[in-house]
């Protein structure tokens, strides 16, 4: 059902109409630039006989039930991302989506818990490192898992990454990783955020850096 859902939504559109491709794809959990990023990561595409075929398949071949999907009241900016994915659920799956706008304390809470069917939520990384991505959300055990997910085996691997010096090696485990949560399918990766700035000439030492760190330190006017 998890990868039915997922298989269902035309993300590349939403990146190209919605998005104005101000922003990429994700096919997996890991953005590019990460260690441990894989570009040759298969993702779930777009492809509805697939999606239909999985429902088939699942104890939800006579009739799907309607699903909520909430989303943050305070995230006015991804609206329409929101309401192109209820409509490419309705549209290519039959669901009956009900969008549900929350405030996004209550969001966390309720996701948590395992109340929510479906939610939106974004993530922006502490430090440049996989193990802030792929352990800290999906570890059976991590507090930031809201999706519920746990796999032993994914597991297995993640504790053995946090233990391994060799970065070649770690970088290898985490891509059996990856692989193997975006087939189980816990979430569905949308796209990865871009930050654009327009800097005047004069301007020097203008380095933003993908983390939050005191970058403006080393900005300079030329005179």
């Amino acid at each position: 059902m998890r990868q039915a859902l997922c298989y269902a939504v035309d993300k590349e559109k939403i990146v190209d109409v919605l998005n104005k491709n101000t922003v990429s794809v994700a096919w997996g959990i890991l953005p590019d630039g990460i260690p441990g990023y894989s570009e040759n990561l298969s993702g779930l595409e777009f492809n509805i006989s697939k999606a239909r075929q999985l429902i088939a398949e699942s104890s939800y071949h006579n009739g799907l039930p309607p699903i909520v999907l909430s989303v943050s009241g305070s995230c006015a900016g991804v609206a329409a991302a929101d309401v192109a994915i209820a409509y490419m659920w309705q549209e290519n799956l039959g669901i009956n989506v009900t969008l549900e706008a929350i405030d996004f304390s209550t969001l966390l809470d309720d996701a948590g818990a395992g109340k929510l069917q479906a939610f939106e939520l974004g993530w922006i990384a502490d430090y440049p490192d996989a193990e802030n991505f792929l352990d800290l959300i999906f570890h059976c055990g991590s507090v930031e898992n809201y999706t519920g997910y746990c796999n032993q085996s994914v597991d297995a691997l993640l504790e053995q990454a946090r233990v391994t010096a060799n970065t070649d090696s770690r970088n290898e485990i985490y891509h059996l990783a990856e692989e193997d949560i975006v087939q189980d399918a816990p979430c569905l990766p949308l796209w990865f955020g871009q930050s654009y700035y327009l800097v005047k000439p004069y301007v020097k030492g203008f380095n933003p850096a993908p983390m939050i760190i005191p970058w403006m330190k080393d900005v300079w006017i030329k005179r």
